[in-house]
């Protein structure tokens, strides 16, 4: 980054600084990844988090801020990929203004537990920064149970801020099983990634579009040899009147209006998550590997989960035909848009969180 960029990003923080935080004594920290160009569901639902907890000031009392991890160099202060109002600072910002703290929060996603050990040098300013602060609350950002580090890191954790919760993202993970294992506090924040409304179109208002997210299957618990490549290569020469295209180094709005426009979608990563949820939210009709860690019982049998990554390979193009009409597009997208809107609203998200600041934890 240009020192002209560095002195212009510096700058306007400060000035942030002072006109929202100069007084604050009480304060929610969010770390957040570094790369302000990247967009993926984590920092969706992150920022989403964030703007809600913002708006539950007059119950928490607290000051809501976002920082990337020390050692992190700064890129920008914003992620730009998508709408939000976030502003990042670096962690030398948050040590050099908030130096008189009663009260932290903080919030730490799960693929970020393990640097928050003592032995890490990168770490030495968090722990230097929390010593001076006479409360704190750390919370662990639960939003894939396949990201959780080992339980040793997370006792590691909990050994040095005993005031640790957890929250998770998924309803299939957040129970009593999990609360045990974990031995914290636990809440469900529901997902929900959109800052804006989404684009909802009918079939006849579709195009002959799939659409597919960008994730490599072998990234996934499964058993199937095959590639995403060799998955959509036969789609491909089954279905030569679609349009195929990956999610992928693309804005958020420009996904968006993809997902608008698009009859289905196909994830290829852990099953419920963004790319199907978002599709059905705005119209279409979402295919995936039925993953018992994400997807609750609702979604069980449903005719476009698959068992495997083999059987969606074998079915999907005839699948695919079967749907592209608009009486059983029609009839089977009801049925997705009740079972996602029964888990997923962001109406649903706020009172979560509002239910976490009021203490209403829901397996304490």
């Amino acid at each position: 980054m240009s020192f002209f960029l560095q002195g212009h990003h510096k700058s306007f923080k400060k000035k942030y600084f002072k006109e929202h935080y100069s007084d604050t004594k009480k304060l929610i920290l969010f770390f957040v990844p570094s790369g302000t160009d990247r967009i993926n569901g984590g920092i969706l639902s992150i920022c989403t988090i964030y703007n809600i907890v913002k708006k539950l000031k007059d119950i928490h009392g607290c000051d809501v801020v976002a920082s990337f991890l020390p050692g992190k160099s700064e890129t920008d202060y914003k992620y730009r990929k998508f709408s939000n109002e976030m502003i990042i600072f670096t962690f030398k910002e948050i040590e050099r203004y908030f130096d008189h703290l009663d009260f932290a929060e903080i919030h730490i996603p799960d693929v970020m537990i393990a640097a928050f050990n003592k032995g890490n040098k990168r770490m030495v300013p968090f722990f230097r920064w929390t010593e001076n602060i006479k409360d704190i609350k750390i919370n662990l950002l639960n939003q894939n149970d396949l990201f959780m580090p080992p339980i040793e890191k997370i006792d590691n954790v909990k050994k040095m801020f005993p005031n640790t919760t957890m929250t998770m993202a998924h309803k299939r993970y957040a129970t009593l099983e999990k609360r045990n294992y974990y031995g914290v506090p636990l809440h469900l924040f529901s997902a929900w990634l959109s800052p804006t409304p989404y684009n909802r179109k009918v079939f006849s208002e579709k195009e002959n579009l799939v659409i597919y997210s960008p994730d490599k299957i072998q990234w996934v618990p499964n058993s199937s040899m095959l590639t995403k490549e060799e998955i959509v290569s036969n789609l491909k020469k089954k279905l030569p009147h679609y349009t195929f295209v990956e999610i992928k180094n693309m804005k958020y709005d420009t996904y968006k209006d993809y997902a608008s426009r698009a009859k289905f979608v196909i994830t290829f990563g852990e099953g419920l998550d963004g790319y199907l949820i978002e599709t059905i939210f705005s119209g279409g009709i979402s295919f995936a590997v039925y993953n018992e860690i994400f997807f609750t019982e609702d979604f069980k049998n449903l005719p476009t989960l698959y068992t495997s990554f083999d059987e969606m390979n074998e079915k999907i193009a005839d699948d695919i035909k079967h749907y592209d009409n608009p009486e059983t597009f029609k009839e089977y997208q009801d049925k997705l848009d009740i079972i996602v809107n029964k888990l997923y609203s962001f109406n649903m998200l706020e009172n979560n969180i509002k239910q976490y600041y009021l203490h209403n934890f829901d397996f304490k």
